[in-house]
């Protein structure tokens, strides 16, 4: 299992040669380099154990947006876009201009690469290049996990393999997988503030993120200038491998996208029907067909085999960006009924992955490469819990009455961190809480996540003495997946003001997937300032950015 962070298209990443990370000599105070048309970048040596600090090094990949306003300068606020396993220097790429119009001019934006991602070194790296790693990927199972069908024993086989390759290249005494937990960045990231010049941290954390915001609000309360954690995820379920309870709203969110294509009606969504339930219908119908005969599509160079499980993570992928790829999901299912080759053959490639391959172009930016840090951070993190069929399975069936259609791809997670073998030199496992930080910290939940449920930010909210609670009325994976004029306002004022929103407080959307934008005082069109305007079109461009696992 991998974790995407990007585009909502699965093209084989391509290098950049404007650039090289690696020509960049990193250094133990930050000395900044220009780099990416006006942004900053930099490469921070610090301890790979902290308690060793004249011990080996991590290179820490920094990569700024300056502000723009320098005569009302606030400092910089550091990003995470979630994970584990997320580069920071790509999210500044892809959507670090549209967060820097939600917080304003007056901050930084950073973004970096947490210990064994991206540009920051060592990696955790378990295969010898990232086209063996993809080589190696697309021998995954066809089938969708099952107890029954013997696709198990495949599914941890290849995490056996894995695991052991993961021990051998960065499981010894210095190897990058005992030194990247959490509790290591959260420390890095107090280094990188201390480094710039500030007393304390800004941070804006999405999905695992708002874990790593945890770590540090409970390790270090007192250096918490703002610190937003959007998309929560409790620290005590993720420190013991605890993955059922991410699940309690993902049906919820699936079925949403059938609810809104029969709001929206025939001319918005080609799946219309009279009901909700006969849209899903119409959508398990294909779905049940697909299972007994793949769909080929002869027009795709190469052509390509479309099955159930392909289907599947596009629905599980919708519900994490309901905004960005519901309408991509309705028109495959429309594609596949019609027996239209021509659409199929322009939709395939945003489907099944990889279609291309160009290695000519020479290697991936570093910040596109998903190496196996996801399982070095998060299984290490967390207790350890060795593979039981017993427990296994009744995890399974909890997760599948849960969350019919899409819970099976979940499950990856439990086996990866099951037969994962290197453990960390030490590890931080709470508390996950504070009676009081130096400023309050802002939770912020979408009504209905499918991965990180409202239930979860209030209780982190409980934990944390004098934190606000923001709940955005919507349904995806943090609060980037649906735009909203209320809740980028109340960020705003956040970070610039350190005002939290009054109790209670939720933000409605201003754009639905498939019915658009959302009607005000009875109709849909309404006169927007300027600034509104501009705001609005920089969430729009956010709800692509969404983190999410790319199942395989």
């Amino acid at each position: 299992m991998q974790y995407d962070f990007g585009s909502t298209t699965l093209a084989i990443p391509t290098y950049a040669p404007d650039f090289d990370w690696f020509t960049l000599e990193p250094a133990k105070t930050i000395e900044w380099t220009s780099c990416y048309s006006g942004q900053k970048c930099a490469r921070l040596l610090l301890p790979l154990d902290y308690e060793v600090p004249d011990g080996p090094t991590t290179a820490i990949a920094l990569r700024m947006i300056p502000a723009a306003d320098k005569e009302n300068y606030r400092g910089t606020i550091l990003v995470n876009p979630g994970g584990p396993g997320g580069s920071g220097t790509g999210f500044i790429e892809r959507a670090g201009t549209n967060i820097s119009r939600i917080v304003g001019d007056s901050f930084d934006l950073l973004g970096f690469d947490p210990r064994g991602i991206g540009a920051s070194t060592p990696s955790a790296d378990c295969f010898e290049s990232d086209s063996q790693r993809r080589l190696w990927g697309l021998q995954d199972d066809y089938r969708v996990l099952n107890l029954t069908d013997g696709s198990l024993e495949v599914y941890r086989a290849r995490e056996k393999l894995v695991a052991a390759r993961c021990e051998e290249k960065i499981g010894g005494e210095w190897g990058i997988a005992r030194h990247a937990g959490t509790d290591n960045v959260a420390r890095d990231m107090l280094e990188i503030v201390q480094q710039l010049g500030q007393e304390k941290l800004q941070y804006w954390g999405f999905s695992y993120g708002t874990v790593l915001g945890q770590y540090f609000a409970s390790l270090f309360p007192d250096k918490v200038g703002r610190l937003v954690i959007d998309g929560v995820f409790d620290a005590y379920s993720y420190a013991a491998n605890i993955w059922d309870t991410s699940m309690v709203d993902t049906q919820v969110v699936v079925d949403a996208i059938f609810d809104f294509c029969h709001a929206a009606g025939p001319e918005k969504c080609p799946l219309w029907e009279s009901t909700a339930a006969k849209v899903k219908e119409r959508y398990l119908n294909v779905l049940r067909s697909v299972e007994v005969e793949p769909v080929p599509i002869p027009l795709t160079d190469p052509p390509i085999i479309l099955t159930k499980k392909h289907l599947v993570v596009q629905l599980f992928h919708a519900g994490y960006k309901p905004l960005a790829l519901s309408s991509l999901l309705a028109d495959t299912i429309r594609a596949i009924e019609t027996h239209n080759d021509t659409a199929l053959a322009t939709l395939g490639p945003r489907i099944v992955n990889p279609t291309t391959c160009d290695c000519a172009t020479g290697p991936p930016q570093p910040s596109d490469v998903r190496n196996e840090a996801f399982a070095a951070i998060e299984c290490a993190d967390g207790d350890e819990t060795p593979f039981n069929s017993t427990a296994f399975a009744a995890f399974f069936n909890a997760i599948v009455q849960r969350a019919p259609d899409v819970a099976p791809l979940w499950a990856g997670s439990y086996l990866q961190c099951a037969e994962w073998r290197v453990r960390p030199r030490r590890r931080y496992t709470g508390p996950f809480a504070a009676d009081r930080t130096a400023h309050p910290l802002l939770v912020l939940s979408p009504r209905f996540d499918p991965v990180c449920p409202l239930a979860d930010a209030r209780a982190v909210h409980a934990r944390f003495g004098g934190a606000g609670l923001l709940v955005q009325e919507s349904y995806g994976h943090c609060s980037l997946a649906a735009p909203s004029l209320c809740t980028a306002k109340h960020v705003r004022e956040y970070f610039v003001n350190g005002t939290l929103p009054e109790p209670g407080t939720v933000c409605e959307v201003d754009e639905l997937p498939f019915v658009g934008k959302v009607p005000v005082g009875g109709s849909a069109v309404r006169a927007l300032s300027v600034e509104d305007a501009e705001l609005l079109d920089a969430l729009k461009g956010l709800s692509a950015e969404v983190p999410m696992f790319r199942f395989r």
